[in-house]
């Protein structure tokens, strides 16, 4: 798969790319000074998380979200991420890093001003991943044991108050960051559940997933979920 480039004055690059030795989606504007990661949900990548690249591309940044289940069948992927969110390393936290230094080589940006993101299982491996990044932003996913925490950047978390799997979590996510000396902000939002951020179209698992996760995407609550995204990672990666 080759690099989808646009050579000019709004973008460097835009399209599918071929990084960290799997596909993924990209977009590069030209001349921005920050780039970000991102992380997809436990569906593996979506329209929706390719939606998030041209939100963040939109808002100033080089970004790209790589397909971490693309190596075999969803559930061994699935399977295989949950094992390296517990350890904490393992190849597909290593694509993380080699986007991350593909991100850097595109926008001519250093790896300090790369954030971290993820949503739904992507919260939980954005905390495991996250060590060493710029900032880290965590989106209704489990949080790992303190011991795994350590060397954190700065994190902010997003909870919806309906999920009842991750819905109290926030406070989880302060006590621990806190614990190892991280910088962490943590917000629960009233009125939705599970996966709020993104505006996937998945009738049939809403449905099935509805008694615990309560997944109905309301924009009014998205977008301010996003607007403490956008400020926390505008904060310590500038602009």
């Amino acid at each position: 798969m080759k690099t989808t480039s646009v050579m000019g004055e709004a973008e460097r690059v835009r399209g599918e790319v071929w990084v960290g030795g799997g596909p993924g989606f990209a977009v590069v504007p030209a001349g921005v000074r920050r780039g970000v990661v991102i992380i997809h949900e436990m569906l593996g990548r979506q329209p929706e998380i390719d939606r998030v690249v041209e939100r963040f591309a939109a808002a100033g940044y080089a970004a790209v979200a790589p397909d971490l289940f693309s190596d075999g069948p969803h559930a061994i992927c699935l399977a295989k991420a949950i094992v390296e969110t517990q350890r904490g390393e393992g190849p597909m936290i290593e694509r993380l890093k080699t986007a991350r230094a593909w991100l850097c080589e595109q926008a001519g940006i250093g790896a300090e001003q790369v954030g971290l993101i993820g949503f739904c299982f992507g919260g939980g491996f954005a905390l495991a991943a996250g060590h060493g990044w710029g900032a880290v932003s965590t989106n209704y996913g489990q949080v790992p044991p303190v011991e795994k925490l350590r060397g954190m950047g700065p994190t902010i978390g997003c909870y919806g108050a309906r999920d009842r799997i991750f819905g109290k979590t926030a406070d989880t996510l302060v006590e621990r960051l806190r614990a190892v000396g991280t910088e962490v902000e943590a917000h629960t939002f009233e009125g939705v559940g599970h996966s709020f951020l993104t505006d996937g179209d998945h009738p049939v698992g809403a449905v099935i997933t509805a008694p615990l996760f309560h997944i109905v995407y309301n924009p009014a609550v998205a977008e301010a979920g996003w607007e403490k995204i956008l400020a926390f990672f505008d904060r310590h990666l500038g602009r």
